[in-house]
């Protein structure tokens, strides 16, 4: 069991480092775009499309990266004021409740998905670059992931686990 939690959080870890590359693509790519249309007033027709589409894939894939290192941005008004074995408690509806969220959301996203890719979608728009059916299918995937992160999270946090301080993961 210990190997499987293990896998996927090397998995969701390799991912997240992987994609948070994207960005400097994305910061790239938008600077080319400024001076193309300010220096040389040659505007591209692709820049928007292409930003929007990497910036949102690195944002879908690091999602269970950071569930992983429990790095979220939280409100922690109550949460700081519970100790011992509430905060255990606390912490367990939370997960369960983001469980049941995340599936949902999984759920939702599966038919939307399918279709964009069974029909190959394209955007439409002069670049009509495959945006929607890139976009649909890595939501799909970054959400299944963060699942099996929370329930990996859940099992680890019933059976005393948590993150081990001293991982071996590459990039702590």
């Amino acid at each position: 069991m210990n190997a499987l939690l293990r896998a996927v959080d090397r998995l969701n870890q390799f991912i997240g480092l992987s994609v948070c590359h994207l960005y400097m693509i994305c910061a790239t790519v938008t600077v080319y775009e400024v001076a193309m249309r300010y220096f040389f007033n040659s505007p591209t027709q692709w820049a928007f499309e292409v930003v929007m589409v990497v910036c949102a894939s690195a944002w879908a894939l690091s999602g269970p990266y950071i569930t992983m290192r429990r790095s979220h941005i939280a409100i922690t008004v109550v949460y700081e004021h519970v100790q011992g074995r509430a905060k255990f408690w606390l912490d367990f509806v939370i997960l369960l409740v983001s469980i049941a969220a995340m599936f949902t959301f999984v759920y939702a996203l599966y038919d939307p998905m399918v279709h964009a890719v069974s029909s190959l979608e394209r955007s439409g728009t002069s670049f009509n670059s495959p945006e929607p059916l890139i976009l649909k299918t890595l939501l799909f995937v970054g959400a299944l992931l963060y699942g099996v992160q929370l329930i990996v999270n859940l099992i680890k946090h019933v059976t005393g686990h948590g993150i081990d301080e001293s991982s071996e993961l590459p990039g702590d």
